[in-house]
C-alpha cells in the first residue's frame, strides 16, 4: 500500500514537471515595451549599436558581421529591454532582443552574428528602453542608437574591405555608388507602395526612413517640443514593436513575417495628428500602420 502511494506520488510529480516544461516551452514571447510617461531624472549613461566584421574561419571568401548592442542606465529598472534592427541593402536581416528582457537591472549586453559573402551596406537602428516602478508610479526611460557599415568585396582577390565612414578616395567612390543605388531602389518601392495605397506624400512635412529616427534622440521633431517629440517617439516604437517586429499586422487580421521587408518609411502629416509607417513586405505588399499623435 505504501509503495503504491509512493508510485502515485512520483507520477503526480512527473506530470506536474511535464506541465511546467510545456508551459515554459510553449509560452509566447512576452511583449514588454509599453510607453509610460517619461521619468524626469532617469537617463542612459551609455547606449550604443556597433557593427564589426571579421573574416570567416571556415572560408576566406566569407565574412562574419557582429551586431553588438549595449546600454547602461543610471539606475536599476524594474524592466530593461533593448531592440535592435539590422538591415542589409535596405531589407530586414535580423532582429536582436525580442526574447532578451531583464528585471531589476541597469545594463543590457547583446550580440548577434550574420554570415555573408558579398558586397553589402548594413544599417542598424536600436531602441533602448527601461520601465521604472516607484511605489504605484510607473514611468519609462528611452534612447536610440544607430550604426552603419559598408562591406566591399574585391572583384579580383575575393577579399573584403569594410568602413563606417570613407577614409580614402576608393572608399568614397564605393559609398557614392552603393548608397545612392540602394536609396533609389527603396524610393522606387516606397513610391509604388504609396501609389497603391493612395498616399499623397506632399501632405507630410517630414518623411524619413526608420533608420534615421535616431537623429532626433537629442533634438525635437520639426514643429514639436522636445518633450512631445520624446512621447511621440516612445509611442511610435511601442507600435513598431507590437505590430511589426512580432509580425506585420494586416487589416485582415493576419500576420506577415517582417524579415526581408524594407526599412519602414515614417510620414509625419502637416496637421500634426498622425504618423504613418509604410512597410513593404518581402513579397512587395504595401502595409500601413497608423500612429495617432
Amino acid at each position: 500500500m505504501k509503495r503504491k502511494k509512493q508510485k502515485i506520488g512520483w507520477v503526480i510529480l512527473l506530470i506536474t514537471m511535464l506541465i511546467f516544461v510545456l508551459k515554459v516551452t510553449l509560452s509566447p514571447v512576452k511583449e514588454t515595451i509599453i510607453f509610460f510617461p517619461l521619468h524626469k531624472e532617469a537617463q542612459f549613461i551609455k547606449a550604443e549599436s556597433q557593427l564589426n566584421v571579421t573574416t570567416s574561419k571556415i572560408s576566406p571568401y566569407k565574412y562574419n558581421l557582429t551586431y553588438h548592442l549595449y546600454s547602461e542606465l543610471d539606475r536599476s529598472a524594474y524592466l530593461r529591454q533593448d531592440i535592435g534592427l539590422l538591415y542589409r541593402n535596405g531589407k530586414l536581416a535580423t532582429i536582436i532582443g525580442l526574447k532578451n528582457w531583464k528585471q531589476y537591472s541597469a545594463n543590457l549586453n547583446q550580440n548577434d552574428l550574420i554570415k555573408d559573402n558579398d558586397t553589402a551596406f548594413y544599417q542598424a537602428i536600436s531602441y533602448h528602453y527601461g520601465e521604472i516602478q516607484e511605489n504605484s508610479n510607473i514611468t519609462s526611460v528611452q534612447t536610440m542608437s544607430m550604426d552603419s557599415l559598408y562591406i566591399i568585396k574585391s572583384k579580383y582577390s575575393q577579399t573584403f574591405n569594410s568602413f563606417h565612414h570613407p577614409q580614402s578616395e576608393l572608399e568614397k567612390e564605393w559609398q557614392d555608388t552603393l548608397k545612392p543605388y540602394i536609396d533609389n531602389q527603396l524610393n522606387a518601392i516606397w513610391n509604388k507602395g504609396m501609389n497603391e495605397l493612395d498616399i499623397n506624400r506632399h501632405q507630410y512635412n517630414l518623411v524619413i526612413p526608420l533608420t534615421e529616427l535616431s537623429t532626433y534622440k537629442d533634438k525635437p521633431l520639426p514643429g514639436f517640443t522636445k518633450r512631445k517629440s520624446e512621447e511621440m517617439i516612445g509611442k511610435l516604437w511601442e507600435g513598431i514593436y507590437k505590430n511589426y517586429l512580432f509580425g506585420i499586422k494586416t487589416e485582415e487580421g493576419t500576420s506577415i513575417s517582417p524579415y526581408g521587408s524594407t526599412i519602414p518609411l515614417l510620414l509625419f502629416n502637416r496637421d500634426k495628428t498622425e504618423i504613418l509607417v509604410l512597410i513593404i513586405t518581402k513579397d512587395f505588399q504595401p502595409i500601413i500602420l497608423k500612429q495617432l499623435i
